[in-house]
């Protein structure tokens, strides 16, 4: 049974399409695809993204115990600067990618829903007397994502000022709430995600619409699922899992620092990117024409087994099928020409459809 969003049946007052996402119930479409498309890549895009949950860190250990176990250099980290990074097993499994948010005497882990209580448990699996608190607050906050070349300067224009650098975060009062303004694309190089208590989440969205009028459009899952796949961007839990090793995904330059040095599986990762390649990878396909495989479908590659789509749509700015799959080494090479469905597919470098990647607290790629 899908999850509902935490605006289910409020995000607008017409007839909204509804469908299942990876295990939630996300509002699917408002109107037409295209101008939801569009408004998240060339305008500004309002979506419900609130499957995420908010960890608070707390503890004058809470820097170095994070630094310790997280992918990248959490001591750099001033007040109000961010980064992307992840938790790993140390085997180099992906347990959960996330946004790390500085403050003062906090740090704020936001990351999908369904890895906060894995999340936390790891963590605290690591506490051997470092003074740190772990609270998860899954479901007491809302994260509302605004997304395309023009949302800064709209939220500009609603009297908001946000950072300038990639993860960097300030707060701000809206209503007498607390509002964290995190600088933060999904897809394209543009993009902010506004953090705030769940029960004001819905006034704010209202508020937002009706103040932006029509420079923010509202956007469904199918217009964000496209330019995502378009973007080169998987998605926890459909394209990748617990099961891959961080090599595999294609994250590592996103999601990990080549500096550091020790983390959590980072010597797995500092193998396979000096000696070697990984035994599967996921790749972006474009596919000949015909429909969007459907995931699951079996590419071959030379008459053999060579992996499977895990994601598909057609493009609309390729007007092409697209897809992200997971092959063996002897097909991902850019440029190889597999099989898929009887067509021929070619395996390429993300961005697939010319979007740049953004980045999620899901696991956005950057090859």
């Amino acid at each position: 049974m899908p999850y509902p969003l935490l605006l289910h049946g409020k995000h607008a007052p017409g007839p909204v399409l509804y469908e299942p996402f990876d295990g939630w119930l996300v509002p699917w479409r408002f109107g037409d695809t295209r101008e939801e498309h569009r408004a998240l890549t060339e305008g500004a895009a309002l979506l419900d993204y609130s499957m995420q949950a908010l960890l608070e860190v707390r503890g004058e250990d809470r820097v170095a115990f994070l630094h310790h176990l997280l992918s990248q250099d959490i001591k750099r980290l001033q007040p109000g600067q961010g980064c992307r990074a992840a938790l790993l097993s140390p085997e180099a499994r992906i347990v959960a990618s996330m946004l790390v948010l500085a403050e003062a005497d906090a740090c704020w882990l936001l990351c999908d829903a369904e890895r906060a209580a894995p999340l936390t448990t790891t963590l605290e699996r690591y506490l051997f007397g470092e003074r740190v608190r772990i609270t998860n607050h899954e479901r007491r906050f809302a994260t509302l994502a605004i997304q395309g070349r023009e949302s800064v300067t709209v939220l500009s224009g609603l009297g908001w000022t946000i950072p300038q650098a990639d993860e960097s975060h300030a707060m701000a009062i809206w209503d007498g709430h607390p509002l964290r303004l995190v600088r933060h694309a999904l897809i394209g190089d543009t993009g902010a995600l506004l953090l705030i208590d769940a029960a004001a989440a819905e006034r704010l969205w209202r508020d937002m619409q009706r103040r932006a009028g029509p420079r923010l459009r509202l956007a469904g899952w199918d217009a964000y699922n496209i330019a995502r796949l378009e973007a080169g961007i998987p998605w926890f839990g459909i394209d990748v899992d617990t099961g891959h090793l961080l090599p595999e995904t294609g994250m590592e330059r996103r999601l990990a620092s080549d500096t550091k040095g020790c983390y959590v599986g980072q010597e797995i990762v500092a193998r396979v990117a000096t000696y070697g390649s990984p035994s599967r990878r996921l790749r972006g396909l474009v596919l000949a024409a015909g429909e969007a495989p459907a995931p699951g479908t079996l590419v071959r590659f030379q008459g053999e087994d060579a992996g499977r789509i895990t994601s598909s749509c057609r493009s609309l700015v390729l007007n092409t099928p697209i897809a992200l799959a997971m092959l063996k080494r002897a097909a991902y090479e850019l440029g190889t020409r597999v099989e898929v469905d009887g067509r021929t597919a070619t395996v390429v470098e993300q961005p697939i459809g010319g979007l740049t990647p953004g980045g999620t607290g899901k696991t956005p790629t950057d090859e």
